[in-house]
């Protein structure tokens, strides 16, 4: 294995990786693998380790591997289950809440999880993207938070990173920045890169970074090593997990995560179910197996370690209860 290669784009690749002793891989996923998914396989060196070494690695396979059951078509699940596409702006702003925005930043992402809700985005890179958040954002004087979401926002290069913050930090009525994230967990290396502009930002704006972890095994030295120099710095640590059939939906996982999360200095926040994209249906846990988790965990937890079980439904103007 050479040592450079940072993320396997191919099947063959990430199970040569995981080697012939590893025992992680349960036949019945072997037999549904889809060598060749339409929705690309994607998944990082890093996070390949996390698998290897995790007490559960089927679950953390269950994430990224892609399995026939994605091909299966299921009554409700479309190619825009949350309404991204009647809420666009521009290429790339979307404006579902009132006086926030969304910026989606890029189609690269550190990993092609298997329930992404926007596997079927049409997503279009941008070619001056600060400039045209800009220009929005001169018009729109009632925005007060911009969110980075993409694909994944910290996987732009420092340039270009830096150029789209410096053009949100020009208009003072944004007041808070959030990034959407799961590169603590896919690749550390690449938050790494943007960390002296990340140590600046807490001194000019409200400053809030939402890390998506769905697995404690996700967690290690290197996302407590993030973790730690974003707090220490002044940001904000919130996570959100999507509740997943064979991952994550059992209390004592849930737990565990949780805990997990706090002792890396990040709060639980969202436990979402499923959003309802083509090709994730069986991912699906039922809402009364969800509020049951949660009413388990809160017998076992404080109450700021139960993150809000939520569901994003598509023209509603905020996360709906569950």
């Amino acid at each position: 294995m050479d040592n450079s290669v940072k993320t396997f784009t191919h099947i063959s690749e990430f199970l040569d990786y995981l080697g012939n002793d590893f025992t992680g891989l349960t036949s019945e996923m072997r037999a549904n693998l889809d060598q060749e998914p339409t929705f690309a396989f994607n998944c990082s060196k890093h996070y390949a380790d996390l698998i290897k070494n995790s007490a559960e690695p089927v679950k953390l396979l269950r994430e990224v591997l892609p399995s026939t059951d994605e091909l299966k078509d299921a009554p409700g699940f479309v190619d825009d289950p949350v309404g991204d596409l009647p809420a666009g702006k521009s290429e790339c702003i979307l404006q579902k809440y009132e006086n926030r925005a969304l910026i989606v930043s890029t189609s690269a992402c550190g990993v092609r999880c298997r329930f992404c809700f926007r596997r079927n985005y049409p997503f279009q890179d941008t070619q001056n993207i600060a400039s045209e958040v800009s220009n929005w954002l001169d018009v729109h004087t009632s925005i007060w938070e911009v969110i980075l979401s993409g694909g994944d926002p910290l996987t732009l290069g420092p340039g270009p990173f830096r150029d789209l913050v410096e053009a949100i930090a020009f208009h003072p009525s944004v007041t808070t920045l959030r990034i959407h994230t799961r590169l603590p967990i896919m690749r550390p290396d690449l938050v790494m890169q943007h960390f002296e502009l990340l140590r600046e930002l807490p001194a000019r704006f409200n400053c809030v970074l939402v890390v998506h972890v769905n697995h404690p095994d996700e967690l290690d030295e290197e996302s407590a090593a993030v973790f730690a120099q974003l707090k220490f710095s002044g940001w904000t640590l919130l996570n959100q997990s999507v509740l997943l059939k064979g991952v994550n939906d059992d209390a004592e996982t849930l737990e565990r995560l949780s805990r997990r999360l706090f002792e890396q200095g990040v709060l639980p926040y969202y436990l979402h179910q499923l959003d309802h994209a083509k090709g994730v249906a069986h991912f699906e846990v039922s809402d009364e197996r969800a509020r049951e988790l949660i009413a388990q965990i809160r017998t076992k937890l404080p109450g700021y370690l139960v993150p809000k079980l939520v569901r994003e439904i598509a023209g509603e103007k905020s996360k709906t209860p569950i």
